[in-house]
């Protein structure tokens, strides 16, 4: 174990340290207190992104419903190199955006397209000049998505002011710590979207902010029940990599998938973005690390002594994984490999915690050394590369539902959409119990 990964292994521990998370709160709240302050949430609001218009609408609820002063900022679109795949994202975000709305009470429609750049500009000018933007955003952000933003008649900010308001909006965000929009910030911690939100509520109804006869309401989808169903008619791909902190986190629901529902499951490893030439930034990272640590604690998965699997123990991991998949315990065997590597801080790329990793799958080590090192891996996994970007994905987790001729039936992102999936493979079920 080299000493550079030693030192990145204990700086993870300390980011991820619960202990740590909750004094960091506890002196938010103290600093607050001596300031005088009030309980400040900021919002991150991109005009032009899905995931900014749902929380439009509800940011009014959320005004009624705490104690808390909300402070709106404009922000534009993250840059390059944490968005590789712009396009990609863009069209999926319009899609997800519709399919996940109604399970929160929301709305967004499936037609709608990213808007044009100088309605765009009327809706950012329309809002910054906006003296109550809490109240006037989902007015303007609804009214932008359907088109219509030239029939409003409210007041704009001029191009120098404009600008102004975003350039401030970004320096902010930047500085906080965070580059997306859909952002919420409350006292040193970030939350994306609906996805995080029932953190952020959680966090102020301990703060006992929550005012009396409040409505608003936030919670985690749960998994649809596939209990009785008939799934032979499909299958479902799983992407997913070594690397990939969510993917781990997904590894063992994938898992449950398959044996406890009898789904037929591909699991399909490609690279990492950073070894498929795909930028990954510091401050993406940081967050990543931080939420991951977050939802690995909700679902009760251990998570945080980290050793960061890139390069050559990647590589090492998946010479194994023919032989895994041989032995049809591939998803056991990356599940394994990935909680060594993300709880409990080891090099893998040293052969004794491949050979750890291979025996907690329940799989042979004797067996396994005949693969240890070969290149046998890497025509599939070039393969899995090329499917994920042929079905225009490009991250991991990512899952594909096909029915028996390959053909494309319903494709997702993210640990986050796992509830997702379980709900459209209910749907494309032969037959399920009512």
């Amino acid at each position: 174990m080299n000493v550079a990964g030693i030192l990145r292994s204990i700086i993870t521990s300390l980011i991820t340290s619960e202990n740590l998370h909750y004094k960091k709160r506890h002196y938010h709240e103290l600093k607050r207190v001596i300031l005088g302050r009030a309980h400040d949430v900021h919002f991150f609001y991109q005009a032009d992104d899905p995931y900014s218009h749902l929380i439009s609408q509800l940011l009014k609820d959320l005004n009624q419903s705490y104690d808390v002063n909300i402070h709106i900022h404009i922000v534009d679109k993250p840059k390059d190199n944490v968005v590789p795949m712009r396009k990609s994202l863009e069209d999926f975000s319009i899609k997800d955006a519709a399919l996940t709305a109604p399970y929160h009470n929301l709305e967004f429609k499936d037609s709608y397209q990213i808007p044009e750049q100088t309605d765009l500009l009327i809706a950012q000018k329309m809002l910054s000049a906006s003296k109550n933007k809490v109240n006037d955003i989902f007015h303007i952000s609804k009214n932008l998505w359907e088109g219509n933003i030239n029939d409003l008649s409210y007041r704009l900010a001029s191009d120098k002011e404009l600008l102004k308001i975003i350039q401030t909006g970004n320096r902010k965000r930047k500085k906080m710590g965070h580059y997306l929009g859909a952002m919420f910030y409350y006292a040193g911690e970030w939350y994306w979207g609906l996805d995080r939100l029932p953190y952020m509520l959680k966090r102020l109804d301990k703060l006992k902010l929550r005012k009396k006869g409040a409505y608003l309401e936030a919670k985690f989808i749960n998994n649809a029940d596939l209990r009785g169903g008939d799934f032979s008619n499909i299958s479902v791909e799983f992407f997913v990599s070594l690397r990939s902190p969510y993917s781990y986190l997904a590894l063992p629901e994938i898992i449950e998938l398959k044996n406890k529902f009898n789904i037929n499951t591909i699991i399909r490893p490609v690279l990492p973005m950073v070894m498929r030439g795909l930028p990954v930034p510091r401050e993406k990272v940081m967050y990543i690390v931080k939420d991951a640590k977050r939802e690995a604690s909700r679902i009760g998965i251990p998570f945080g002594k980290i050793f960061d699997p890139l390069g050559k123990a990647i590589k090492r991991g998946y010479s194994l994984l023919p032989y895994a998949k041989k032995m049809q315990r591939d998803a056991e065997y990356l599940y394994e490999f990935s909680k060594l590597a993300w709880s409990e801080g080891k090099d893998m790329k040293e052969t004794s915690n491949l050979k750890i990793a291979i025996e907690n799958a329940s799989l042979d080590w004797n067996e396994a050394c005949d693969y240890l090192d070969s290149d046998e891996w890497k025509p599939f996994v070039e393969e899995n590369r090329k499917r994920l970007i042929q079905s225009n994905l490009w991250g991991v987790p990512s899952f594909r539902i096909v029915d028996q001729k390959d053909n494309e039936l319903f494709k997702s992102w993210g640990r986050d959409r796992l509830w997702l999936l379980t709900h459209e493979i209910r749907s494309l079920a032969k037959d399920l119990e009512h």
